[in-house]
């Protein structure tokens, strides 16, 4: 059912509930693809209601947040947003902060770039993310990454899905 369409940014990319409490969900918003009319997200926004309000989250009002490609929720209700410029930001508070723990800048072999384009949960709980060219593994849900995967290729778009049961 539509629920608003009035909300203060309408570029929804990526939208994921938090299984601790499916009444939790998030959405990200800004077409981080680039495109000749992409428009610029305003963060992420956050419902406890199951979907029926919205409200933006404070931390994500800001430049690192205005394009991002996908929102996420592990097990445990921690939540990560794959940025364009921001690398991979996770948040183990509902989102009242973040932290960036992929991408340029950290003590992580092989992350050459901040432009994170996916986030995947795999059936073990460890999470995978890609950035130009390479693909990282976390074994402890995001709060470190060991190093790049390189597949031969730079400054690319890289999609992931993990199996569901496997």
């Amino acid at each position: 059912n539509p629920v608003n369409d009035l909300l203060s940014n309408l570029a929804i990319i990526s939208i994921a509930y938090d299984p601790t409490n499916i009444q939790t969900m998030y959405f990200c918003t800004g077409e981080g693809y680039g495109n000749i009319d992409n428009v610029r997200g305003l963060g992420v926004f956050k419902s406890t209601n199951g979907g029926a309000t919205w409200t933006q989250l404070a931390s994500t009002n800001n430049s690192t947040f205005h394009y991002c490609q996908k929102v996420l929720v592990n097990s445990t209700g921690v939540v990560f947003v794959a940025t364009s410029s921001g690398g991979l930001q996770r948040s183990s508070n509902g989102g009242t902060t973040f932290t960036k723990v992929l991408g340029t800048g950290l003590l992580i072999t092989g992350a050459t770039s901040n432009h994170c384009y996916d986030v995947e949960l795999a059936a073990d709980g460890d999470i995978y993310s890609s950035l130009d060219g390479s693909v990282h593994k976390s074994t402890n849900a995001g709060v470190t990454f060991g190093a790049a995967q390189s597949i031969g290729v730079t400054g690319n778009r890289i999609e992931l899905a993990c199996a569901p049961n496997d």
